[in-house]
């Protein structure tokens, strides 16, 4: 197998499993600037998400591995933007999904392009974790956040390089 064989493999692998994340979607209202330097226009934003159950015996498991399986304390001490936030108690993604897409268009906007995310439940830590994706063959970081589910409080925010 040639080099730009194996380059398209994993590829496709990528496309597949972003595919398998874009089942769910919520708009939200993101602002724009780009045609006013002083006015700000509203306009709305497509959020694709899914749910994926991390297995921890899974040796195919990408992605910050200590995350999906650390306890809240691991937790909190990756936390980089400090932003003190609750949303209320997060009984499944689709909570999750509106709370923290809504705050995010609001705060962060520019991390709503790393669609579609993956949203994945951490049972040591009983907290949230999405992470954002990037598009098949391009390299960078992705951001990931933590939410606690009694209480939906932002335990855990920081980007990738």
């Amino acid at each position: 197998m040639s080099y730009m064989d194996a380059w398209e493999r994993i590829i496709a692998e990528q496309e597949r499993e972003r595919d398998r994340l874009r089942v769910n979607r919520i708009t939200v209202r993101v602002g724009d600037k780009k045609k006013s330097k002083r006015n700000i226009h509203q306009k709305e934003k497509l959020i694709e998400y899914g749910f994926v159950e991390r297995d921890l015996y899974d040796e195919n498991l990408y992605g910050r591995f200590e995350l999906y399986f650390a306890d809240r304390d691991t937790l909190r001490k990756q936390d980089r933007f400090g932003d003190e936030i609750a949303f209320g108690e997060l009984a499944d993604e689709h909570a999750v999904a509106a709370a923290i897409f809504s705050y995010l268009a609001e705060h962060y906007s520019q991390f709503l392009k790393e669609t579609p995310f993956a949203i994945s439940y951490n049972p040591i830590a009983e907290a949230w974790i999405i992470e954002g994706t990037l598009p098949p063959g391009w390299l960078g970081g992705v951001i990931y956040i933590a939410l606690a589910k009694e209480n939906g409080k932002l335990l855990m925010m920081y980007g990738t390089k």
